[in-house]
């Protein structure tokens, strides 16, 4: 192997390496997946065995809050978050690093805890932003009318397997400054212990308060009971961060305890959750 490929989550993962396979490319290229969310919770010396653990025990908690986890889905987890610090490993000195993400806050920390977990080994790095991809190439989805309108694309997951040679071609050095800025915006993130969620604006990652999306969440609310899935699934679908359902259904839950929202049946699972304004 003398290229590696570093995607984000099990989402992209799948996607590159159907393409990959099918382009008869696995034989001479591996693809390496990150598994997290850098966007919500500590990443305190995540690159560290205790640090990577203090994220587990404060992920099972959390998880646990809001929709409930199986120790058997807790125990793969786990397995995923600790093979992530396995990364210098699975890559050997003298190869190329081909990393593909969005702009969204979770890949960019990504990033930069990838790159800072290398930066030992003797390696090449480009980029594959598909995000400035999207843009460039005037991505475009057809709405409910059936007219086409531009699209921007904020992750790999997002990225239709038919465009991915496409993206795969335009890759970009990534030049030694850029791989120094990303080792020290990791030392940064590294060290900090406060912020626990995390946006994407204006080309950077910024810490900002947890109740961020409740605006949103109340904005779609309305003053008639209708499923919180729903409620959570159109504050995902407009916003211009890449969120997860989990985070959004722990401020619904959040919102519920200030007597915001009301609710009907059950916190969890979510489907049998009901919201409507106090």
């Amino acid at each position: 192997m003398n290229k590696f490929h570093i995607c984000f989550g099990p989402s992209s993962y799948g996607t590159l390496r159907s393409v990959f396979h099918k382009q008869n490319l696995l034989q001479t290229e591996s693809i390496i997946r990150i598994d997290d969310d850098f966007s919500v919770g500590p990443l305190h010396r995540l690159e560290t065995a205790n640090g990577m653990n203090e994220r587990i025990e404060w992920i099972h908690s959390f998880f646990k809050q809001v929709e409930g986890v199986s120790p058997e889905d807790m125990s793969t987890l786990k397995a995923y978050l600790l093979r992530n610090l396995t990364l210098p490993s699975q890559i050997p000195d003298g190869t190329n690093v081909i990393l593909w993400h969005g702009q969204n806050a979770s890949d960019a920390i990504g990033m930069s805890y990838a790159v800072s977990m290398l930066q030992d080994k003797n390696l090449s790095f480009e980029t594959i932003d598909v995000t400035a991809f999207s843009v460039d190439s005037d991505y475009k989805l057809k709405d409910l009318d059936g007219n086409e309108e531009s699209y921007v694309l904020k992750s790999v997951a997002a990225l239709p397997p038919r465009l991915v040679m496409d993206a795969y071609q335009v890759k970009k050095d990534m030049a030694a400054p850029l791989v120094q800025n990303l080792i020290l915006e990791w030392e940064k993130w590294s060290h900090s212990d406060e912020s626990m969620l995390r946006v994407f604006k204006q080309g950077e990652v910024l810490a900002v308060s947890e109740d961020f999306y409740d605006a949103s969440l109340l904005e779609h609310a309305s003053k008639k009971f209708q499923k919180a899935a729903r409620v959570i699934g159109t504050v995902m679908g407009e916003s211009d961060q890449c969120i997860g359902d989990t985070y959004l259904i722990h401020r619904v839950h959040e919102l519920i305890k200030k007597r915001l929202l009301e609710y009907r049946g059950e916190l969890m699972p979510l489907h049998r959750l009901e919201i409507r304004l106090k």
